[in-house]
């Protein structure tokens, strides 16, 4: 009887443990250093999953974007749709979280690792819900660019691309007396439709590809002066926790990773521009010490910046009609060029 007394006691500790762990604030907990395709309940009813992406090693299968999902008294939000395998493989982790309903989906925006699993979500039962710019780009873009990428994917090749089914200009609330989430437009940043989903009671921002953790800026939809402006807009947020679109889990301490990189980027183009040299020029005198710390010396000095530093030179020049970005004719192909990985 005593040993069974002293088991249940250690049990009943332990249990006690990790509720606590669980409830404590986002800063009193440590960031979790997270392996691939791991869950990590990040506050109460709150989960993050960590999706496998590699800006050096093209032999890491990309498994899409990250994915958050909160659990409300009677349903499940989800951020970012991710592929439709992907999509399939995020269902059967929230599964093993909880049996409630999935209600609702937001696309941060509108590239394939973050919508294109909209119909997994959608025979789920979920509404789609993205910016109203994000969902004209699915719209006007994506049947081409889902033809284009199917090419290559089978799930895309076994599925059809669905469309966003609520839209919202400047932020959509969902609350009741367990969770609150508000999706929030800040401005063309990464793309023209980019949106977060900030949750107050737990101080967590999850940013989608507007803030990641590591080598995975693609500017090429970007605003980036706007993207600047954006970030220091998330900022003002009572934010402690990350859940980037890329990378692990980081602190608030990450927005002002992303902007610095945008601000000396474009610092640093200008000056070149002023002193009359050519892209490639500017481009390989670029030195970001701090950025080879962040991302790994190979990425810094290879793909990190050349598409980056072209686009904000072209943005310099006048040359970059931001209004009609988003319109590339196909998804990158990661695999056959590895260097586009570093700046997606």
């Amino acid at each position: 009887m005593k040993r069974a007394a002293l088991l249940a006691a250690v049990a009943g500790a332990f249990a006690l443990a990790v509720y606590a762990s669980a409830n404590r604030p986002a800063a009193d907990r440590p960031v979790p250093d997270m392996k691939f395709n791991d869950v990590t309940e990040v506050a109460p009813g709150v989960f993050f999953r960590y999706s496998s992406i590699s800006a050096t090693d093209p032999s890491i299968p990309f498994g899409g974007s990250n994915n958050v999902w909160i659990v409300f008294k009677d349903y499940v939000v989800v951020i970012d749709a991710n592929f439709p395998k992907e999509a399939g493989d995020v269902v059967a982790a929230i599964r093993k979280t909880t049996d409630k309903p999935i209600r609702y989906v937001l696309d941060t925006h509108h590239h394939g690792d973050h919508a294109y699993g909209n119909c997994v979500w959608a025979k789920e039962g979920a509404k789609i819900v993205a910016h109203r710019q994000a969902a004209r780009l699915l719209q006007t873009n994506g049947p081409k660019q889902w033809a284009d990428a199917a090419k290559d994917r089978k799930d895309l090749r076994e599925n059809e691309l669905k469309q966003a089914d609520v839209t919202f200009d400047e932020k959509y609330e969902l609350k009741d007396d367990t969770q609150h989430v508000v999706f929030m437009h800040f401005g063309h940043s990464h793309t023209i439709g980019d949106a977060v989903a900030y949750l107050p009671k737990h101080k967590i921002l999850c940013t989608g590809d507007a803030c990641v953790n590591g080598a995975f800026n693609f500017m090429g939809h970007s605003n980036s002066a706007s993207w600047i402006t954006c970030l220091d807009g998330m900022k003002k947020l009572d934010v402690e926790l990350i859940c980037p679109g890329h990378g692990k889990v980081a602190g608030k301490e990450l927005l002002d990773k992303e902007r610095r990189y945008f601000a000396e980027l474009r610092a640093e183009v200008k000056k070149g521009l002023d002193a009359k040299k050519s892209v490639d020029e500017i481009t390989a005198g670029l030195n970001m010490p701090w950025y080879k710390e962040w991302t790994g010396a190979a990425v810094a000095e290879t793909a990190m910046n050349k598409d980056n530093v072209k686009h904000v030179y072209n943005e310099l020049l006048g040359k970059v009609d931001h209004e009609r970005l988003g319109r590339r004719s196909a998804p990158l192909d990661w695999r056959a060029d590895p260097g586009a990985l570093a700046t997606r």
